[in-house]
């Protein structure tokens, strides 16, 4: 069975610039038998940039799918097209701004082989802290310094609502990414804690989740008939209505950095900058951050005077 990773952006050069140095850094090109860049809806900048990226790494299979720039049907398009391109493979997707730790890829593989037999196996995720069900699982099942933290800063408790407080809450987003900054340090304090917890590896779920970093083979994607064109929301529906199993690896963590609706809140703070210095030991400049608050006068301006 071919392993095929399908990496999934639009715009953002310094969000995709920092997953694909993780994904180097990660040994990730190393297990899949061909990368799969989805192209949904580039500028011609942002498609240069992606054509040099390939042509700098010559030994990696590449390969290109290009999308209309709609979302969500232009991403469950792309997907539904590089499954037709690429049949009978096991699938796995990241968004990019996402970013993963060391032998991610491996754990990916793992995760499906040691789960593949479950009846009607849907997805696979690693924890994801920006993540509701992620957060939630970390909070409630591994880390109750950090469960009480969380009350003590936000006075609630946790939800694994996809549109509640981790939705909501760019600051909630924020201190999440924060908890597990050093994502490899993180890992294996984590991988430590799951030893001495003596917890499984890996639970079933079935429920509404982000499915920013997801594995799958062709099996699950044959039942459901395809991706359904609105993506997220249409995919979940189908697995929770059938009562699919998707599973989680609670072996492993991911960082996710932004949900659409924290963008703007997220891109004012230091928080892509750091992820960039204490994992990659860049030097970013402060210019980057400044950049990014820019960009976002013209919306602010326009938001204003429509009130």
């Amino acid at each position: 069975m071919q392993k095929i990773l399908m990496i999934l952006t639009h715009n953002r050069r310094d969000l995709l610039g920092v997953n694909l140095r993780m994904h180097e850094r990660a040994g990730s090109y190393d297990v899949f038998d061909r990368v799969v860049f989805l192209l949904n809806g580039v500028s011609p900048q942002h498609m240069a940039y992606v054509d040099a990226y390939i042509q700098s790494h010559p030994g990696v299979a590449f390969d290109k799918i290009e999308g209309d720039g709609t979302r969500p049907r232009g991403i469950s398009d792309m997907q539904n097209r590089c499954i037709e391109k690429y049949p009978g493979s096991y699938y796995v997707k990241t968004d990019e701004d996402v970013f993963v730790p060391n032998h991610w890829a491996k754990r990916m593989v793992e995760a499906y082989e040691a789960n593949q037999s479950v009846n009607n196996l849907a997805l696979i995720t690693p924890l994801i802290p920006n993540n509701a069900y992620g957060l939630y699982v970390l909070l409630t099942e591994h880390y109750p310094d950090l469960l009480e933290d969380y009350r003590q800063r936000f006075h609630h408790d946790p939800s694994d609502e996809p549109q509640g407080p981790t939705w909501q809450r760019p600051d909630i987003g924020e201190w999440a990414s924060r908890c597990f900054l050093d994502i490899n340090k993180a890992n294996q304090k984590h991988r430590d804690l799951l030893r001495d917890q003596q917890k499984p590896d890996y639970t079933q779920f079935c429920k509404y989740f982000s499915v920013g970093c997801i594995g799958y083979d062709h099996e699950h994607i044959k039942r459901m008939g395809g991706i359904p064109w609105n993506d997220e929301p249409g995919w979940c529906k189908w697995f929770e209505e059938h009562g699919h199993p998707c599973i989680l690896d609670h072996r492993q963590i991911v960082l996710h950095y932004t949900f659409f609706v924290q963008q703007e809140w997220l891109d004012r703070s230091t928080l892509l900058e750091d992820i960039r210095r204490v994992n990659l030991g860049e030097r970013p400049s402060p210019m980057d951050r400044w950049s990014r608050i820019a960009q976002q006068i013209p919306s602010v301006v326009k938001r204003k005077l429509g009130r």
